[in-house]
């Protein structure tokens, strides 16, 4: 047998072994998964604040001059469709909705997320607070100082509501399932990570085997251990 030979049934052993330890000990694995999914979850629920979302669905209504949609309008609508998201999103638009709700800019830069619809012209406007009511709040007043202020400095009076704005009862995070699941994970692998470590530092012969195999001596008996 090389050493290559005997490097293999050594892996393999060893494999086995870790398997059989891990087996031995799987009722540590079970009970660290579930006190670390436990305090995660407990965690989430009483410590993590609860986040709710708000959100407006607007649109750029092609003007229609006797029943006749204007298509030149509507290429235009789309080209204008990102300059719009860029209002939205910038200091002009939210410093006048802080002001009205009687918010730092900052806050609103951070609540507010403003996105164009894949492929449409629709925008739509979000806003994520611990408290639901300012969450609506500030997407209805983000609208509304939107359209006012697109009509009286660019003179365009197309903008139309898709979508108002809804008082969510339900957060958008944190999720306490995903929580406990990502916590139970963690408990799991630091358990078997822990059983790993020690495992591989055990030195010590356990078994008649383990010192005929890595003392090469024969193994003439056994004294009889007798607890007192």
């Amino acid at each position: 047998m090389d050493n290559q030979e005997i490097q293999n049934e050594e892996i393999e052993i060893n494999l086995a072994e870790l398997f059989q330890v891990l087996k031995e000990h799987l009722h540590i694995i079970i009970i660290s998964t579930l006190i670390c999914a436990i305090l995660v979850g407990a965690f989430t629920i009483f410590f993590v604040s609860k986040k709710y979302e708000s959100t407006a669905r607007i649109f750029p209504k092609p003007e229609v001059n006797e029943g006749i949609v204007d298509y030149s309008q509507i290429n235009s609508n789309n080209s204008m469709t990102k300059n719009y998201v860029a209002l939205l999103g910038g200091n002009n638009i939210q410093s006048k909705v802080a002001k009205e709700l009687n918010l730092e800019v900052e806050d609103i830069n951070k609540y507010v997320s403003v996105s164009n619809e894949t492929d449409t012209q629709i925008i739509s406007i979000s806003a994520t607070t611990t408290d639901p009511q300012l969450s609506k709040k500030i997407v209805d007043t983000t609208v509304d100082v939107f359209t006012n202020e697109v009509k009286e400095t660019l003179n365009i009076n197309n903008i139309t509501t898709v979508d108002d704005a809804k008082l969510q009862t339900s957060p958008v995070s944190p999720s306490v399932p995903k929580n406990i699941v990502i916590g139970g994970l963690v408990g799991a692998i630091l358990s078997i990570g822990i059983i790993f470590i020690r495992f591989m530092l055990d030195n010590r012969l356990h078994t008649k085997e383990d010192v005929e195999k890595y003392l090469e001596i024969p193994n003439l008996g056994v004294i009889p251990y007798f607890e007192d």
